[in-house]
């Protein structure tokens, strides 16, 4: 981890602390490194386990209006799937079908004690097997295997609606994508060109639903969803360690985005770590500056200060500490962070 303060890239900009109306939650969130693994990201944000989150994450992408729309629509879709044709080769008996292949023809007839009926013919058929297709039954996984998610672990008798509507779609998209006229069809993420090419086809109507489908899985959960996930004191800690990184910018250039690694955040020399994320509060947790620590108290409102910086010390791992309290603490803690990354003598 380095330890110095100033960061390569362009000055801050956009909504600051001191601005009307600015909220340190979409702030955060806006700092997130794209494209980000939801789960691994949401788990390290608000603490939930990994588990949880990407049930909740399955729940939001089967029981999506994108998943109903996707699967209300397939029957029209299947009639109207874009196809290309191709050459195959194709055994015929006193019947000429196609061109003849005759290396394969006189192959066929040796086979075939010499007889001369035999012939293998190039014919052309129709193949299902192209990008639009490939993006239709990828949507189509993606709503099944959040179902999957969804619905571990929890009881199938569960009269929950939003849970019935998991397990119907579920059901209905792992059936949908076995269809026999995509059954053929390669069973992979399709790649960037293939979704470029499924948006501008002349059959991107049909196709809508699934590229539509394949962006909610992208980002399953929205900012307002994470939200609510938050408590008190993760609220608290999201607006110190926003205004910790707008303060270090007035040292320096802008911090990067936030990454996610080994359950935590890292920006530059600023990690965040959620207590709850880590399954034990003596665990080191907190917001990293450099070499030093600064968190919010263990009980928010808990007046003792004293207090405070004794508990937020024994998980300190032999870091410097600094508690916030108020507004002058997060100024102190950066004079602090500088002062402990400046090279000695």
């Amino acid at each position: 981890m380095a330890n110095t303060l100033h960061i390569a890239g362009q000055p801050p900009s956009g909504s600051r602390p001191d601005e009307a109306g600015y909220d340190p939650f979409d702030d955060l969130w806006q700092r997130l490194a794209r494209p980000m693994e939801v789960s691994s990201t949401v788990s390290a944000l608000v603490g939930l386990p990994l588990k949880e989150v990407q049930q909740l994450a399955g729940i939001k992408i089967a029981a999506s209006p994108e998943a109903d729309q996707l699967l209300d629509s397939f029957p029209r879709t299947i009639r109207s799937l874009a196809t290309s044709m191709q050459q195959q080769a194709e055994r015929c008996i006193g019947s000429l079908r196609g061109p003849v292949l005759w290396s394969e023809t006189i192959s066929a007839r040796a086979a075939s004690f010499g007889n001369p009926d035999v012939f293998v013919c190039q014919t052309p058929s129709r193949a299902y097997d192209i990008d639009e297709n490939r993006v239709l039954v990828w949507a189509l996984l993606q709503v099944a295997e959040a179902a999957e998610r969804a619905i571990e672990g929890t009881s199938s008798r569960q009269d929950d609606r939003i849970m019935k509507a998991v397990r119907r779609n579920g059901s209905d998209a792992a059936r949908f994508a076995e269809h026999p006229s995509l059954s053929a069809v390669a069973r992979q993420r399709p790649k960037l060109r293939a979704l470029k090419r499924t948006r501008a086809g002349r059959k991107r109507d049909a196709y809508m639903p699934a590229l539509n489908a394949l962006d909610r899985a992208a980002e399953p959960l929205t900012a307002e969803d994470v939200r609510l996930l938050c408590d008190e004191r993760t609220r608290v800690q999201h607006e110190v360690l926003m205004k910790l990184c707008h303060r270090l910018e007035r040292h320096g250039n802008r911090l990067p985005e936030f990454r996610v690694e080994r359950g935590a955040l890292y920006s530059g020399p600023v990690q965040y770590y959620h207590s709850r994320r880590l399954g034990d509060r003596k665990r080191m947790s907190g917001i990293v500056v450099g070499n030093l620590l600064v968190d919010v108290p263990d009980r928010i409102h808990d007046p003792s200060r004293r207090r405070a910086e004794a508990a937020l010390s024994a998980r300190a791992g032999g870091r410097r500490v600094e508690v916030v309290m108020d507004d002058d603490d997060i100024d102190r803690a950066v004079e602090h962070a500088i002062e402990l990354a400046q090279p000695r003598d």
